[in-house]
C-alpha cells in the first residue's frame, strides 16, 4: 500500500468508462438502495469518458476536488463515492479528480454513472484497496440511488454490450442478459438536458413510466433483437410521455423515411441505429459504436 503521509510525490491512477443509453426502462423499489434500480434495455457506447485521479499530500488540508471537463463541480454522485472510498484508506489523503467526457452530460447517456465508476476503479486501484469490480460498482450505485442521477446505467457500463437489465441492482445483486449485435453504429442528435432527479421523483410519471416498461420489455423478449429492441424503445418513447415535442418530431421524420428511432432515458436526445437523412434536419448528428467493454483500469504513475 502507497503510504502517501511520507512521500511528497503525487500519484496517479487512470481509468475508463463507456456510457449508456437506456432505450426504455420500469422503476424498482425497495427500501434496501441496493436493490433498487430499474429493469429494461439499453445501449453501452464506445465514446464515454476517462477520469483521472490524484492523490496530493501538498494541500495544506483534507479535501476532495472535482472537476468535469475542466471546470470544478460539486459533482454528488461522484463525490459519493470518493467519500465511501477514502474512509476504508488507512492515511489522510487529498484527492483530486479529473473527468473528460466526449458524450454530454445530462442528455441520457448514463454520464454520473460513467463517471463516478470510472472514479471508483481508479481511486480503488490508487488507494490499494484490492475489492473486486462488483464490489467497486456497488457503492457507485448506492451513490446514484442515493443521489437520483441514475437507476440502471452502473451494472450496463460495467460490462458493456445492448444489455437487457432482467433483476434491478449493481453487479452481483442485479441480473443481466445481452443482445447479440456487430458493434454497430449508433447516430444520434442532442436537443437539451433533462434532470433524471426531477422525473424520478414525480410520481406520476414515474406511473406512466412503469407500465410503458412493462409492455416494452413484453415485446422485446419475445423477439429479443437489435431492430425489435428499437421499435420497443420507440414505442415507449412515446407512450411513457416524458418526450419533448423536438423528440417526438424528429422520431416521426425517420419513421417517415423508414426508420425506426427513439429517445435516450431521461434525456432530450434522439438515436438511431446507423444513419439517418432525417435526424440531420433537426441538428448536428454525432456517432459511437456500440461497445463490449466495460468500466476499466488502464494507468498508475508517479509525478
Amino acid at each position: 500500500m502507497v503510504n502517501t503521509r511520507k512521500t511528497k510525490t503525487k500519484i496517479y491512477s487512470y481509468s475508463y468508462s463507456p456510457s449508456h443509453i437506456t432505450g426504455f426502462f420500469e422503476i424498482k423499489d425497495d427500501k434496501n438502495p441496493l436493490y433498487k434500480g430499474s429493469v429494461g434495455c439499453g445501449i453501452v457506447l464506445k465514446a464515454g469518458c476517462v477520469t483521472e485521479v490524484c492523490l496530493n499530500n501538498d494541500l495544506s488540508q483534507r479535501e476532495i476536488r472535482i472537476k468535469i471537463n475542466g471546470v470544478e463541480e460539486e459533482a454528488k454522485t461522484t463525490k459519493y463515492v470518493v467519500e465511501s472510498l477514502v474512509e476504508k484508506y488507512e492515511h489522510e489523503t487529498n484527492v483530486i479528480v479529473s473527468t473528460d467526457f466526449e458524450v454530454p452530460i445530462g442528455r441520457g447517456f448514463g454520464a454520473s454513472g460513467a463517471g463516478a465508476l470510472s472514479t471508483a476503479l481508479a481511486l480503488n486501484e490508487l488507494l490499494s484497496l484490492d475489492m473486486t469490480l462488483n464490489e467497486v460498482a456497488q457503492i457507485v450505485h448506492l451513490a446514484e440511488v442515493e443521489n437520483n442521477t441514475g437507476l440502471g446505467d452502473v451494472i450496463a457500463e460495467t460490462y458493456g454490450g445492448v444489455v437487457i437489465r432482467k433483476k434491478p441492482g449493481p453487479p452481483g445483486i442485479g441480473i443481466i442478459d445481452k443482445i447479440a449485435h456487430r458493434r454497430e453504429k449508433i447516430s444520434y442528435v442532442v436537443f437539451g438536458k433533462r434532470s433524471t432527479k426531477a422525473v424520478l421523483l414525480d410520481d406520476s410519471m414515474k406511473r406512466g413510466i412503469n407500465k410503458a416498461g412493462r409492455e416494452a420489455m413484453k415485446e422485446l423478449i419475445r423477439k429479443p433483437n437489435l431492430d425489435n429492441f428499437m421499435l420497443a424503445s420507440r414505442d415507449f418513447s412515446l407512450r411513457s410521455q416524458v418526450i419533448s415535442d423536438n423528440c417526438r418530431d424528429a422520431i416521426e421524420a425517420v419513421d417517415a423515411e423508414g426508420g425506426v428511432a427513439s429517445v435516450a432515458m431521461i434525456g432530450d436526445t434522439v438515436f438511431v441505429i446507423g444513419n439517418s437523412e432525417a435526424l440531420k434536419e433537426f441538428g448536428e448528428v454525432k456517432e459511437s459504436r456500440i461497445s463490449d467493454v466495460g468500466v476499466k483500469y488502464f494507468m498508475f504513475l508517479h509525478k
